[in-house]
């Protein structure tokens, strides 16, 4: 098994843009909606940093019950002007991850696939004992991981990593990969790079992680294709075993908002290469990114 891997960190500093391939339904509405003020981003970071200052902090080697590389996923597509709301709800029941005082952090990944695109597709076609192979890098403290994720066929998902230091090897990062995929693919090359601003949540009590991702973006191998989703986040509560009796759970229980499956690299391929891929399983979710990039989303609980 081989594999190929090369950071390009000049794709931090490049303009935002909407791919012309990146599937109409989803950007139709932003093309007619009126453009963002330009400091809206940086007045929701400072207002989610705000929101974040009265949570408990923790540090990465806090936690135990919570560290959960075994677990079981359940998966919130939310409009992103909710987050605020969202994290004054449940402030007191989560700790949030501060290291040196920062608490809102940047992701950088870049997945691997078969040339066919075979990781991808056995999503798609819902086959369990699948595999997600990346290389991701936490920017703010310029660590990077080589991980590869398994779906059993119970539908836990199992994380090993190893870390990348200078002196990694090829040869032990693809000893690393054959031992975790059990040599079921030849050949890894790098199809998608992706990124987003992420917080992380934890309750040791209730063995849970809640991280919440947003400013989520896409672009091919070779950075010309940049596809960027502002409308949206993706919460994520990690589990050890599922059970509705989380304190996130039970929000969304309480005002009727139901998981849904989505797959960042998935969704990120079907963005970046709807013509050479079928996308039907994906559709409810491309949907509902359509309804989530709205210039005026729906606050769930604004009723309420």
């Amino acid at each position: 098994m081989t594999i190929q891997a090369r950071f390009k960190d000049e794709l931090f500093e490049k303009d935002a843009s909407i791919s012309p391939v990146a599937i109409t339904a989803i950007n139709t509405k932003n093309k007619q909606a009126q453009p963002e003020k330009p400091d809206a981003l940086g007045s929701l970071t400072s207002l989610i940093n705000e929101l974040l200052a009265p949570f408990e902090g923790y540090g990465l080697n806090d936690l135990n019950n919570a560290n959960l590389m075994n677990r079981v996923d359940s998966k919130f597509m939310l409009p992103l002007s909710f987050l605020p709301e969202l994290l004054t709800h449940i402030q007191g029941q989560y700790r949030v991850l501060d290291i040196q005082g920062k608490r809102l952090f940047s992701y950088y990944n870049q997945y691997f696939d078969t040339p066919e695109l075979d990781l991808y597709k056995a999503h798609h076609n819902g086959k369990l004992n699948r595999y997600k192979v990346r290389q991701r890098r936490y920017v703010d403290t310029a660590t990077e991981y080589l991980e590869v994720k398994l779906k059993n066929n119970q539908s836990r998902t199992v994380k090993t990593r190893i870390k990348l230091e200078n002196n990694n090897e090829q040869a032990h990062c693809t000893a690393f990969m054959k031992e975790q995929m059990k040599n079921s693919f030849a050949h890894l090359n790098v199809i998608q790079q992706s990124g987003y601003n992420r917080i992380a949540l934890a309750n040791e009590e209730k063995a849970e992680r809640l991280t919440l991702d947003f400013n989520l973006w896409y672009n091919t191998p070779k950075g010309d294709n940049k596809i960027t989703l502002p409308g949206f986040f993706i919460a994520e509560l990690k589990q050890s075993k599922k059970t509705k009796h989380s304190p996130f759970y039970k929000l969304m229980s309480k005002h009727h908002i139901f998981p849904a499956s989505f797959s960042k690299y998935c969704i990120g391929c079907a963005l970046l290469y709807p013509e050479r891929l079928k996308v039907n399983r994906f559709k409810p979710v491309l949907a509902r990114l359509k309804h989530l990039n709205r210039t005026h989303p729906h606050l769930p609980l604004e009723n309420n």
